[in-house]
């Protein structure tokens, strides 16, 4: 994609899907076992999510995005709700914390899309306390992922999203520094009609949008075809991978 990857991830109303993946969240947090005073980082964590449940919970919460667009939704959800938390803008590629400084470590569909997974990973095992706990979501690869494909957009090698569904991928990255377990759930949104379906996705799915918008005019009618097609009975239901870590 041209322009910065902050680029990428801000502009769209992610708060609406955001609002969407509310059981996950939950199921997030309580996989932490957060506790009063709980030190927890969301990694890549857009409008705040389980960034406000963990507070919520009683957790001691820092959140942490490259985009300060979504950074800025966070923080005024946080301030609307009267909830204090830190909101940090940076990259989960590079942390900008010390060695084991947090607890317990999440990230919801977030640091999946970061270029370097191996990088990635590093990050989170290195500020992750030992006996410290991990939880992080990925989408499985399924019909939405080939119906991308098939509109056009793919992702470019040693970049892909869906390795981070893929247990014995994520073994390798997080098997050295975590004993790692893994479920799987469900997502399900639905609208009056795969139009409205589709105005919402194409809005507030930050990569999607960013890709549409790059598109020549007889490509994106393309693509929207394509998804209008497969979002014709206005349902859109995936499964998505949750990896339950702890710390060695």
């Amino acid at each position: 994609m041209a322009g910065s990857v902050a680029d990428v991830w801000s502009g769209a109303s992610y708060e609406r899907i955001g609002e969407t993946y509310a059981s996950i969240h939950d199921r997030i947090v309580a996989a932490l076992a957060i506790g009063r005073g709980t030190r927890v980082l969301d990694v890549a964590c857009g409008t705040g999510g389980v960034a406000l449940r963990a507070t919520r919970a009683g957790a001691t919460v820092t959140g942490i995005d490259i985009s300060a667009d979504q950074l800025a939704k966070a923080r005024r959800a946080a301030n609307a709700a009267g909830l204090e938390m830190q909101f940090d803008e940076g990259d989960c590629q590079e942390l900008p914390y010390a060695e084991a400084e947090f607890d317990a470590v999440a990230s919801a569909f977030g640091a999946i899309f970061a270029s370097d997974q191996e990088r990635t990973a590093t990050e989170l095992a290195r500020v992750c306390r030992p006996t410290g706990r991990l939880a992080l979501t990925a989408w499985t690869s399924d019909e939405w992922s080939t119906a991308n494909v098939r509109a056009g957009r793919t992702y470019s090698e040693g970049a892909d999203p869906y390795d981070w569904a893929r247990e014995a991928h994520v073994r390798a990255l997080l098997g050295s520094a975590f004993d790692l377990e893994f479920q799987t759930g469900g997502w399900r949104i639905e609208a009056n009609s795969a139009t409205e379906l589709w105005e919402l996705l194409s809005t507030s799915m930050p990569p999607l949008r960013a890709w549409l918008a790059e598109q020549s005019e007889e490509a994106r009618k393309h693509a929207e075809q394509v998804y209008l097609d497969y979002l014709e009975p206005g349902v859109l239901e995936r499964n998505y991978f949750l990896v339950l870590g702890t710390r060695r």
